[in-house]
C-alpha cells in the first residue's frame, strides 16, 4: 500500500531527470559541491543522526560522491565541501546533538578524508542547515561561497550530498535566489546529480514510538526534495558523464523524459550511432568503466564520420 502510495504521487509530481556530458569549457567552469558527506549523517552508528544499520541509498550516495570528487580534482576542477559542524551549546532544533565539532561526527567521511589534503578542494564547516548562510563570515560579512563561485569563474554548480530534502534543496534553493538578485556572477545553471544525493529514513511506526518527531520516508522524501529543487530552478539529471577527448563539441545538458512516470525508455539498439558513440567516447564517471570499451586512441576521419551521423549533418 505504501509502495503504491509513493508511486502514484512520483506520478503526479513527476521529475524530469536529464543527463549531464562535461566536455570543452562548460567542463573548466563547472564547480562541484559537496553537502555534508560527514560521518554524523553517513557512516553507520557514528551518532544521533546517523543511519542505525546499513542503508542503500546512503552508502551508494556516498560512492557517487567520492568518485565525482576524484575526478574533479584529478582534473583540478574546484570542489567546494560543506561539513556540518555545530557548538556542543548551541542546539539546532527539532534536531537532536549531531556533528558536534571536535568528533568524528562533523568529519568527512572515510571515503572523502583525502579532499582535506587536496589543493582543488575548499573545505567549509557550517553550523546551520543552509550552506549558503553558513558561508556568510560573521565578524565581516564575507561570504566563503560566494567568493569561491567568483574566484573560480564558475557558471554551473554540480550539487551533491545529504539530506535531498534538507540541507541540498536548502542550499540549492539559497544559490538560485542569490543567482536570480544578481549576487553570484557569473553563475547560470545549478544541476542536482540525484544518484548521488541521499535522505534518511524514519517510517511512521517508528516515528510514533519517538517524541517530538515526525515520520520521514526515505525514498517519497528523496524524491519530494527533487521536485521541489527542480520547481526552484535547478536541473536535475540522474546520468552523469565526462568526455574521453575534447575532439567533439555535444551538447552538455540534454533532457529526458520523467523516470517517475511510470513509463520506461527504450533501449538503443546495441550498433547505433548514439550507443556506437558511448562506447567510444564516453566514460561514465560513476560506473564500472572496465564493463565499458572505451578507445583510448580514435583515428580523426572515424570521429569526424560518427560526429556527423550524430548531427545529422
Amino acid at each position: 500500500m505504501v509502495s503504491q502510495a509513493i508511486d502514484l504521487l512520483k506520478k503526479e509530481l513527476p521529475v524530469e531527470e536529464g543527463r549531464l556530458l562535461l566536455n570543452g569549457d562548460g567542463a573548466k567552469t563547472t564547480g562541484l559541491v559537496l553537502v555534508d558527506l560527514v560521518n554524523g549523517f553517513c557512516t553507520v552508528g557514528a551518532g544521533n543522526l546517523a543511519p542505525k544499520v546499513a542503508d542503500k541509498q546512503i552508502s551508494e550516495m556516498v560512492e557517487e560522491s567520492a568518485r565525482i570528487a576524484r575526478l574533479f580534482c584529478e582534473k583540478k576542477w574546484p570542489v567546494l565541501a560543506f561539513l556540518d559542524t555545530h557548538h556542543p551549546d548551541i542546539p539546532e532544533h527539532p534536531y537532536p546533538p549531531h556533528c558536534i565539532q571536535g568528533t568524528d561526527e562533523a568529519n568527512l567521511v572515510p571515503a572523502l578524508q583525502w579532499l582535506e589534503n587536496d589543493p582543488s578542494a575548499t573545505l567549509r564547516r557550517k553550523d546551520c542547515i543552509d550552506g549558503f548562510l553558513g558561508s556568510i563570515d560573521k565578524h565581516d560579512g564575507s561570504n566563503v561561497f560566494v567568493d569561491w563561485v567568483r574566484n573560480n569563474d564558475i557558471k554551473r554548480l554540480l550539487v551533491v550530498g545529504i539530506c535531498t530534502d534538507i540541507c541540498v534543496l536548502d542550499f540549492v534553493s539559497s544559490a538560485l535566489s542569490a543567482r536570480n538578485r544578481g549576487f553570484l556572477s557569473p553563475l547560470e545553471d545549478v544541476v542536482v546529480y540525484s544518484r548521488a544525493c541521499a535522505t534518511y529514513d524514519l517510517p511512521l511506526h517508528i516515528a510514533n514510538t519517538l517524541q517530538d518527531t515526525i515520520a520521514h520516508p526515505q525514498e517519497l522524501m528523496h524524491h519530494i526534495g527533487l521536485y521541489i529543487a527542480q520547481g526552484r530552478g535547478a536541473k536535475v539529471v540522474s546520468e552523469f558523464y565526462r568526455i574521453a577527448f575534447s575532439g567533439l563539441n555535444l551538447p552538455e545538458f540534454s533532457a529526458r523524459q520523467s523516470i517517475s512516470s511510470g513509463r520506461t525508455e527504450k533501449q538503443a539498439p546495441t550498433r547505433s550511432p548514439s550507443e556506437l558513440f558511448k562506447r567510444m567516447f564516453l566514460i561514465p564517471c560513476v560506473k564500472d568503466t572496465s564493463k565499458l570499451r572505451v578507445l583510448s586512441e580514435v583515428q580523426e576521419k572515424e570521429k569526424k564520420r560518427i560526429y556527423h551521423v550524430l548531427s545529422g549533418a
